[in-house]
């Protein structure tokens, strides 16, 4: 949240000098230092810090109140848009795109009949993909975040999907809310009009096709919270959904958290912790007029550990009169601490009279070293496939008791599907990926993978049924990093870990992979290890703590994109220094002597994108200890870096050519090496060595950002304690500090960026500075906020449209963490009015935000793994979009019909004749010459935007259709 002060106006100075040299290349003319005292200028520099006693600015005419600022300066009303859970600014200047992209839940993939598509179920939309090339075929968004009463943001969450049992081009959705979904995956239809069920909470669902008087209808046995102890089993059809009231089929004195159904709704199963509860239809043979018939007889009993998984297995056998009936049940449950237990002819053990069941003995399976997340049947029984935590795929046989392995998976595995032939296993890992795997060579044929950042999930992961001697991470802490390559902008590069528990196990989340992630097709098309990791082996103590790997902190690119810089950071957690301490030191002043971190330099093959590491520099900023590095930034003109660290020294790293023994030395292929070295060092001045400031003890906590100008003639190194940081003015030629300011930020730096003649500086102010003029054009405070939701203020600028974007968590008194339910704010300003130009409100915590390449907008990345397009109104035609959201079906109307009597060569000599004739006729009236069109006029279509911002498909279709149909000029 941000407090609105009262800008401080520049005068209409130029922004060039009387040579036409931009702000950056001037050198700033005033008297010498020694004649200008440090309170004048501060009396010049600072900006007012009181605001207006009305809490409006004083030049603005028409202002209202805000959620992001105490007042907001353009006068436009408060819209709310349901359908994705936004609450926007009735703005003509800039639009914001719907949400793309999300998080695979934690619930089985759907394979379609024919085995063509896969349905995959996201926190926010039903996505299909087909099997054949992995593409998208379609995205059905569903209004899951919706507003209650109060105009506040509820938390409601999908729980369940499931394939309709008697139309399967139906699927059915349960939201936790009550809301269920009757959707037509093949068109999409029906997202806007779900049933609704009175309920408190529903915690899961399964349907079945049930005979219905001779006719098989869907039955949904939906599994809801009763009370704060009890839940209840549910069955609707059609009819008792418009009625809102089904029929009640069981209510337990405990919570279940699983519901599974079989044969026809025949056989129920649910489980809560240690215990199994088992339904069986008693209706044999008579005629169900609706659910109201249905009755069921439950018996339930004990299970040696806690259940996060089962499978049910039925054998059906034909009746004398025609009928189904079950001839015998096999179950399968996987449990929290590793082991299988196997249940066969589960119904005979099951006394008949008695509603608790004695003691049944299983067979027990168990390789897992912590808790199995899925485990299934194969189609034919001989088998079953497990996974878990140890990113290894198992195949036990059941007759030998042999087992075989898949291992070496990217992530934990969360769900297994067998297809409906038996063909085919599909995995759904916690990397929010998926894919398919051949059973006959386990080899995978589909692959689809979304972005793979960290994010807060709406129900518990298996592994914190059983305590742990770890905790993971209950919060957003760390901001997500995000860049982009200038030769590729249509590719996002992002910093992720081995999956969603894997990186979430420490104090911060461990980030050492870089995951490309492709917004054309809407693919991770790769990823590479940019620290040390450990995704193959063992990650688990002794004692059965998880290996802390190490997290990227910093990351850039070259101007030209053929080089990387990335800065990652590790340190031993506390657990492990107590044999270290000795005498007066601390845990804590042990863990950062020990503590890693490396500044790497890549190289980016053009080709294929991947990585290949040519230096490490250990320990880049060092005195007594490793210093952090606050902040690394590319020269946008040349081959350049420059990082900044907390010993206070900004140092520029240039490649050379690697030589040995005094020779250049070459590659494979003959291209020269190179590597990189610190070029030069500057050593910034400390705010205590200014004149009048305050001395600050040298163990005072610093921070610190960087930014070039736009010609790369200057650097601006904003440095310093919370007190009051330094902006150091940092000729790039020689080194030499041009000027130092004082007095732009208050509080710990959070940002700094240069656009044309302007320097933006965030801290607990945003200040917009003005190089030339020398004054501060405007500035606002923002607000106080937790230590958590300062690290998640963010800061991007554009130079096409000259913006700027800060986004921000919106401040909670009740809540000092950023946990499920947090929201944030995104503010776009033009570097010329301190008018906001958007004000946006996000259902999520905003991680990332970025400056959209060659086009101005900005891409917003939030803690649900969606991707948000901001753009200029000017610059709707280019708004992000997936492509399976240009109704591609629609356009084929557009093409005009062929002749299937020509197409089919049933076409008679005379009609052929008169065809001719009319080309002829054609050709006589106009001089018909070969199109030439040049490359350039392509290029101008196609590089308009980078891919994931182009125009529709359509509009691209007719642009390069008009240059290739222009008639040439007769003369």
């Amino acid at each position: 949240m941000v407090e609105l002060r009262t800008p401080r106006k520049t005068s209409k100075a130029s922004k060039m000098d009387a040579n036409g040299e931009t702000a950056s290349l001037k050198k700033r003319k005033r008297e010498p230092k020694e004649e200008t005292t440090a309170s004048q200028k501060r009396q010049r520099s600072k900006p007012k810090t009181q605001p207006a006693a009305n809490g409006t600015v004083d030049d603005a005419a028409d202002s209202q109140e805000s959620t992001l600022f105490e007042q907001t300066t353009n006068g436009d009303l408060e819209l709310t848009d349901a359908s994705n859970g936004l609450t926007t600014r009735d703005t003509s200047a800039w639009k914001v795109s719907n949400p793309m992209g999300g998080r695979m839940l934690d619930i089985d993939p759907i394979f379609s009949l024919d085995e063509r598509y896969l349905l995959i179920t996201y926190n926010t939309s039903i996505q299909v993909y087909s099997t054949e090339d992995s593409l998208l075929v379609r995205r059905i968004t569903l209004p899951v975040t919706k507003l209650d009463s109060g105009a506040e943001l509820s938390s409601p969450h999908i729980v369940a999907s499931a394939l309709s049992a008697s139309a399967p081009d139906f699927l059915w959705v349960a939201c936790s809310d009550g809301r269920i979904w009757h959707l037509n995956w093949t068109t999409g239809e029906g997202a806007e009009t779900p049933f609704t069920i009175d309920v408190k909470k529903v915690l899961d669902m399964t349907v079945e096709s049930v005979d219905i008087r001779d006719k098989q209808e869907d039955v949904l046995f939906v599994l809801q919270k009763f009370t704060k102890s009890s839940a209840q089993i549910v069955a609707y059809d059609l009819k008792a959904l418009q009625k809102k009231t089904g029929k009640l089929i069981h209510t337990y004195d405990e919570n279940p958290q699983l519901l599974r159904s079989a044969a026809g709704g025949r056989l129920i199963v649910a489980a809560a912790k240690e215990t199994l509860h088992i339904g069986t239809l008693k209706s044999k043979g008579k005629t169900v007029k609706g659910v109201d018939d249905l009755e069921y007889a439950f018996h339930s009993f004990g299970v040696p550990d806690l259940v996060t998984c089962l499978d049910i297995r039925p054998t059906l056998q034909t009746t004398k009169k025609g009928g189904v009936e079950i001839q015998f049940v096999d179950l399968v449950i996987g449990c929290a601490r590793g082991a299988i237990y196997v249940y066969g002819d589960l119904l005979s053990k099951l006394p008949g009279n008695a509603t608790k069941a004695g003691p049944i003995q299983p067979r027990k399976l168990h390789w897992h070293r912590r808790a199995v997340h899925s485990v299934k049947w194969s189609e034919d029984g001989n088998y079953l496939i497990s996974g878990g935590a140890e990113t290894v795929l198992v195949l036990w046989q059941l007759d030998t008791g042999k087992r075989e392995f898949l291992p070496h998976l990217s992530a934990t595995i969360e769900n297994i599907v067998v297809s409906p032939k038996g063909s085919s296993y599909a995995l759904h890992l916690d990397d929010n990926s998926a894919m398919v795997l051949s059973t006959a060579e386990m080899k995978p044929t589909t692959y689809v993978s979304g972005i793979q950042s960290l994010v807060l999930s709406d129900k518990p992961s298996k592994e914190s049924l059983v305590r742990r001697v770890w905790r993971s991470v209950d919060e957003i802490s760390t901001p997500l990093i995000t860049t982009s390559n200038p030769t590729n902008p249509s590719q996002l590069f992002l910093c992720v870990g081995n999956g969603q528990q894997a990186s979430s196990t420490g104090n911060a989340p461990s980030t050492p992979l870089l995951q490309v992630f492709d917004v054309s097709s809407f693919q991770g098309v790769g990823k590479h290890p940019i620290a040390r990791t450990n995704p193959t082996d063992a990650n688990m103590t002794s004692q059965g703590a998880p290996i802390i790997e190490p997290r990227v902190t910093k990351m850039a690119f070259s101007h030209d994109g053929k080089w990387l810089a990335s800065v990652d950071e590790w340190q031993p957690p506390e657990r492990d220094l107590e044999p270290l301490l000795t005498g007066s030191k601390t845990t804590c002043e042990v863990s950062r002597e020990r503590r890693e971190i490396y500044l790497k330099f890549w190289e980016v093959e053009a080709e294929d994108n991947s990585l290949q590491l040519v230096s490490r520099i250990n320990e880049a900023h060092f005195t007594t200890e490793s210093e952090t590095i606050l902040d690394v930034v590319s020269d946008p003109i040349s081959s350049r870096f420059a990082s900044l660290g907390t010993d206070g020294v900004v140092r520029f790293w240039s490649p050379k050519l690697r030589r040995k023994d005094g020779l250049a030395t070459t590659g494979p292929e003959g291209h020269q090496l190179r590597t990189w070295s610190c070029s030069r060092a500057v050593e910034l001045p400390a705010y205590g060595q200014l004149e009048e400031a305050v001395e600050v003890s040298p163990k005072t906590p610093r921070s610190g950002a960087l930014a070039f100008s736009e010609d790369g003639s200057v650097l601006f190194a904003a440095y310093g304690p919370s007190s009051g940081a330094v902006v150091a003015v940092i000729d790039t030629a020689t080194g030499a500090i041009r000027d130092t300011i004082p007095n732009l930020s208050r509080g710990e730096i959070r940002g700094i960026e240069a656009l044309s003649s302007s320097l933006i500086i965030l801290s607990e102010d945003l200040t917009v500075y003005d190089i030339v003029s020398d004054e501060v054009q405007y500035s606002f405070a923002l607000k106080e906020t937790s230590e958590a939701a300062k690290q998640m203020t963010h800061l991007a600028v554009n130079s096409e449209s000259r913006s700027f974007a800060v986004a921000a968590p919106i401040p909670n008194s009740s809540q000092e963490k950023l946990k499920k339910g947090a929201k944030s704010e995104l503010v776009v300003f033009s570097v010329d009015e301190e008018v906001p130009q958007l004000i946006q409100t996000f259902p999520q915590v905003i991680t990332a935000v970025l400056p959209s390449t060659n086009s101005a907008g900005f891409v917003a990345v939030d803690s649900a793994a969606q991707i948000w397009s901001i753009t200029e109104s000017g610059e709707q035609a280019r708004m992000l979009q997936p492509l399976a959201d240009l109704n591609m079906e629609e356009s084929k109307a557009l093409v005009a019909p062929v002749d299937l009597a020509i197409e089919d060569g049933e076409a008679s000599d005379e009609e052929m004749h008169d065809a001719d004739a009319d080309v002829e006729m054609e050709d006589d009236d106009y001089d018909v010459h070969q199109a030439v069109v040049a490359p350039q006029k392509l290029a101008e279509i196609f590089n308009a935007a980078p891919a994931f911002a182009m125009a529709p498909i359509e509009d691209i279709f007719y642009q390069v259709a008009g240059l290739f149909s222009t008639r040439p000029s007769t003369i």
